[in-house]
């Protein structure tokens, strides 16, 4: 089974979220990563906003999955 480019692009850049953050981003990891405040992130979650990865509820937190940020990060073709 071979990998197109974007499925490649998604594993390599997960890999390097997991390496700096760990596998799970908090509200404050998402926040460094798009420079803003975690106090924004959180607002932007809960108002729904398409303008950032979705997240998953964790032991009652909202966190975001490094594999959804690096495929959000592709497909919306962001570079940081």
């Amino acid at each position: 089974m071979s990998l197109n480019f974007h499925q490649s692009l998604v594993i390599a850049l997960t890999q390097s979220i997991v390496t700096r953050y760990g596998a799970v981003l908090s509200e404050k990891d998402i926040g460094e990563i798009f420079g803003l405040s975690e106090t924004t992130i959180r607002n932007k979650f809960t108002q729904g906003a398409k303008d950032l990865p979705s997240y998953t509820q964790l032991k009652g937190k909202r966190v975001v999955m490094a594999q959804d940020l690096a495929d959000f990060m592709v497909h919306n073709q962001l570079k940081f």
